[in-house]
């Protein structure tokens, strides 16, 4: 058996899941204390590839939890008033 990753992406107690998951919580609240930044941004801020925050940005927008407000190259994500 490999040993879990330093990162706490995978855990005895949240399994491959739970890793996920708290990744998609993490930028969550990232989002909410600092609206408005872009997926570059939120990469360098959560020290995450941004091929991953882009991601789970996907599945914050699919779940009505944040919304791209601005333009193309100048906008960013906020949270949604849900």
């Amino acid at each position: 058996m490999l040993p879990a990753k330093v990162t706490g992406e995978v855990s005895g107690d949240g399994g491959v899941n739970g890793g996920v998951n708290g990744g998609v919580d993490q930028l969550m609240s990232y989002i909410t204390k600092y609206p408005g930044k872009r997926a570059a941004e939120l990469a360098e801020a959560c020290a995450t590839p941004k091929r991953t925050i882009e991601r789970r940005l996907k599945k914050l927008k699919d779940e009505g939890l944040v919304e791209f407000r601005g333009a193309p190259k100048t906008g960013g994500y906020h949270p949604t008033d849900r």
